[in-house]
């Protein structure tokens, strides 16, 4: 993924007009991670223990892509409610009134920030036609 980011990162541009670009920020998050990974790496060839491998580290990517598909659905914030909503309540294992409250006030937050305010663009996937 590192790898990724800095080949997307060069294509944006790193340094344009006098200043940071589009890319600049993927190609340092990039060498970032691919440090820490190959640092990852060497440690865990030197510990000899084996490793205790469980299939639920794969959850929260698995979580996220579910949160994507819905997007296309349902919109951009309101399955990120939903995702926030889903994770406290049964992974977290917070109570429903927390969750619910947690997932609306996340939205409520990412509506006022990003659409009122900075007016970016959000997908509304269904609702498209409607707002």
């Amino acid at each position: 993924m590192g790898l990724y980011w800095v080949i997307n990162g060069f294509i944006y541009g790193i340094w344009v007009r006098k200043g940071p670009g589009g890319g600049f920020l993927p190609v340092v998050a990039g060498i970032m991670a691919i440090i820490f990974c190959i640092s990852a790496l060497v440690s865990e060839r030197k510990d000899k223990s084996p490793s205790n491998f469980s299939f639920k580290a794969f959850l929260p990517a698995g979580a996220l892509i579910g949160m994507v598909l819905l997007s296309y659905a349902t919109g951009m914030i309101v399955s990120m409610a939903i995702y926030v909503f889903v994770w406290l309540k049964y992974i977290e294992k917070h109570t429903t009134k927390s969750s619910l409250s947690l997932g609306i006030g996340c939205a409520a937050v990412i509506y006022t920030i990003f659409v009122l305010w900075l007016r970016v663009p959000m997908p509304l996937g269904l609702f498209e036609g409607i707002l």
